[in-house]
């Protein structure tokens, strides 16, 4: 048994995930404490072969696709009660998981699930619109310097490029679901916030830890409108997708939600032209694909009657 268990789902990253290792190669907290799980759903071998490298990590090679997948995959095989789950393209400080340890045993808010604070590394020029609220799609999240228990808003949750559970937390719920891959496969999962929703309505405490810090690196080739436009549509349609899994919108109400993000589509055509400011022009462009995802997305709803896994589903506010 280990205090932690780090885990890293990987899938054609062989060219960034050799810093994720050296960057645990270096990890302040003592080595006997933690283990090192890989899932790898590469379609070459180039990953495994770096991993020999590093003996003592347990690799698993996985041929099914899916985040939740891996993640699972992952999660029956730790044997560390607290789970650390990092994306493949990530910088670890040195006091990383030290940090996450001493969180979980010393912070007053006595945290199940914990998030942290995610800055982009940017591998190319950087547009300039690309600011404020637009850097989230690239992961970053920032809650400040104080610990804090997040908020009740469904997105505002840890995310799975840089997050922490403990293990028992996720037994109650059986893992990670896959239902939005199930519904979609080209959509953007969406299903970390599914999981910490559900562990939020049984009351377990989720909580924003600043020293659990890390850098998102970000190559040029997601640097770009064409990238944003095609995230946001994604986005739109799962969070569609996600809000009524998490029964904040039921079927009788989608003719109006549709009129509502329709409506939002409309204005965003018309501000955009009227933005003077970079962001703000880029903003309103990515946000009609956003509402044009998330109409998508109801209409197929409403076209299947909802039935796509109603075990899924938990009682939630309305939200818009």
């Amino acid at each position: 048994m280990f205090e932690l268990s780090l885990i890293i789902n990987t899938m054609n990253r062989s060219d960034m995930i050799g810093e994720v290792f050296e960057n645990i190669k270096v990890q302040s907290l003592e080595r006997s404490r933690y283990e090192v799980l890989i899932t790898d759903q590469s379609e070459d071998n180039k990953t495994e072969q770096i991993v020999i490298n590093y003996p003592d990590y347990n690799y698993y090679k996985l041929y099914l696709k899916g985040l939740s997948v891996a993640r699972n995959e992952a999660y029956t095989r730790a044997r560390g009660k607290i789970l650390v789950f990092v994306d493949d393209d990530v910088i670890l400080p040195e006091q990383y998981l030290e940090n996450i340890l001493n969180f979980f045993d010393n912070s007053p808010l006595n945290p199940d699930m914990v998030g942290g604070k995610t800055h982009v590394k940017f591998l190319a020029e950087k547009p300039d619109w690309i600011e404020g609220s637009l850097l989230g799609i690239l992961a970053y999240s920032d809650y400040g310097d104080e610990p804090i228990i997040y908020d009740n808003h469904p997105k505002h949750v840890p995310y799975g490029c840089n997050m922490a559970i403990k293990k028992s937390c996720l037994d109650t719920v059986g893992g990670f679901s896959n239902i939005i891959k199930s519904i979609d496969s080209k959509l953007t999962e969406n299903e970390d916030v599914l999981l910490a929703n559900k562990l939020r309505n049984k009351g377990y405490t989720l909580a924003y830890c600043p020293n659990m810090f890390l850098y998102h690196k970000m190559p040029a080739s997601r640097l770009n409108f064409d990238y944003y436009k095609k995230r946001y549509l994604s986005q739109g349609q799962s969070d569609a997708y996600i809000y009524y899994l998490l029964g904040f919108y039921s079927l009788k109400d989608i003719p109006s939600k549709i009129i509502l993000h329709f409506n939002r589509l409309i204005e965003s055509i018309f501000q955009r032209f009227f933005s003077k400011n970079s962001t703000e022009k880029h903003y309103q462009k990515i946000r009609l694909y956003y509402n044009y995802g998330y109409i998508k997305a109801l209409i197929h709803v409403l076209c299947k009657r909802g039935k796509f896994d109603e075990n899924s589903r938990v009682s939630g506010k309305t939200i818009i």
